[in-house]
């Protein structure tokens, strides 16, 4: 089987055309976005379209948390209360349904591999914003939560959220496709093994 991941588009709709056509290409047979359609560019509700009708198992990020249920639930973005507030007036009923219905994580196993995809790890996943916020991995938190029997239960986690390439252990972080120095992950797992590449998108 062969898995596609990729993550952070925030409103560029050129760049998620581009890795959902390299994505095409790879002959994917599955392919799992981790969220973050909104907010840094301009064609967010295009993407959110475009993501709808591409077969992609659409996973909610942090922005959708704040199209679904404010900006209160993270204290750290009072400052984007308009954006967002402006955003969800721009969107339709059957578009806020869409966000409404996206799950926070998705599991799967193959030939024995257990794996997890999320947006970012859990601080706690009943809590309204329940992220680790992105300090966690700057001040240690984060390389914690990876050794926790919650996360080293799978042989793979992969995550978004950072704007990073990076593996801590069994944890995968891949960067944002909406921005500068995006990629995807293409992940490959079979009877001999689980492997993984980090693929550059040139936009």
């Amino acid at each position: 089987m062969r898995i596609a991941v990729f993550s952070d588009v925030h409103g560029n709709l050129n760049a998620l055309k581009a890795v959902l056509g390299q994505i095409k290409e790879k002959n994917a047979d599955r392919t799992i976005f981790l969220g973050d359609i909104f907010q840094r560019g301009n064609q967010e509700t295009e993407c959110l379209e475009l993501l709808k009708s591409s077969g992609a198992i659409c996973i909610k990020g942090n922005c959708e948390l704040y199209i679904e249920r404010g900006v209160d639930v993270d204290p750290d973005v009072e400052y984007l209360r308009e954006y967002y507030d402006g955003m969800r007036d721009k969107l339709t009923e059957e578009q806020i349904d869409f966000i409404r219905r996206m799950p926070l994580f998705y599991e799967c196993e193959h030939q024995g591999h257990k794996m997890h995809f999320s947006h970012f790890l859990f601080k706690d996943i009943n809590l309204p914003y329940p992220f680790f916020q992105l300090s966690s991995l700057k001040d240690g938190v984060f390389d914690e939560a990876c050794k926790t029997e919650d996360v080293k239960k799978y042989e793979f986690v992969a995550v978004g959220h950072s704007h990073q390439n990076f593996v801590k252990g069994n944890v995968v972080s891949v960067s944002a496709t909406g921005l500068e120095g995006a990629s995807y992950l293409l992940i490959d797992v079979n009877e001999s093994g689980l492997s993984f590449e980090h693929i550059s998108l040139a936009l």
